[in-house]
C-alpha cells in the first residue's frame, strides 16, 4: 500500500509539471504571435483551465505555468502576481 501512495504522489507531481510545461509553451507560442501581453490578452493556454475537472494535479500545474509564463513573456509585476493568483483561484473553483 505504501508504494501505491508514493507512486500516486509522484504521478501527481509529474502531471502538474507536464501541465505547467504545456501552459508555458502554449503561452510562449501565443507571445510569438504578439497576443500574450498587453491590455487585451489572448492565450491558447487558457484552454488548459478545464483540466482541474479531471485531476487535482492541474491546480498547481496551472498556477506554476501561469506564473512562469507571465515572468518569461515580460509581464508587469501586477500581472505576474494577480494574474497568477487569479488562475490559482479559478483552478480551485473549477476543481470544486
Amino acid at each position: 500500500m505504501r508504494k501505491s501512495k508514493k507512486k500516486s504522489y509522484t504521478s501527481s507531481i509529474v502531471y502538474g509539471a507536464v501541465i505547467a510545461a504545456l501552459y508555458v509553451v502554449m503561452t510562449y507560442l501565443t507571445n510569438v504571435l504578439g497576443l500574450a501581453n498587453g491590455a487585451i490578452q489572448v492565450r491558447f493556454s487558457e484552454a488548459l483551465t478545464i483540466l482541474p475537472l479531471f485531476t487535482p494535479a492541474a491546480i498547481p500545474g496551472l498556477f506554476v505555468g501561469c506564473l512562469l509564463s507571465n515572468i518569461l513573456t515580460g509581464g508587469i509585476i501586477w500581472d505576474i502576481v494577480f494574474g497568477s493568483l487569479a488562475t490559482l483561484l479559478g483552478a480551485i473553483g473549477t476543481y470544486l
